[in-house]
């Protein structure tokens, strides 16, 4: 069995990309929400809240690839960012009733 060499490549600049553009586009579907549950102040914290915690796992993950040789993603991280994605959605249902 072939073990993998740490890739020293574009990788990690990749990774950091994208987790800039999910951030990026979770900010855009949180401005949308936030202007169609405008009237309902929980449903707008939750938003928020929600963003906020997918911004932090970003920051965390952004900053894991800065180093020469970055760990793999952790699974509390992979978890926070999947919860949050998924709660981004719940609410987004939400504001359409």
């Amino acid at each position: 069995m072939r073990l993998l060499a740490p890739d020293g490549g574009l990788q990690p600049e990749r990774t950091r990309l994208a987790w800039r553009r999910t951030v990026l586009s979770s900010a855009v579907v949180t401005l949308l929400a936030a202007r169609l549950c405008a009237h309902e102040p929980l449903l707008l914290a939750g938003v928020v809240i929600a963003w906020l915690v997918l911004l932090r796992a970003g920051f965390w993950r952004v900053a894991a690839m800065g180093v020469p040789h970055p760990t793999r993603l952790l699974l509390p991280t992979a978890l926070l960012a999947a919860s949050t994605v998924f709660a981004l959605a719940m609410l987004g249902l939400l504001t359409l009733f």
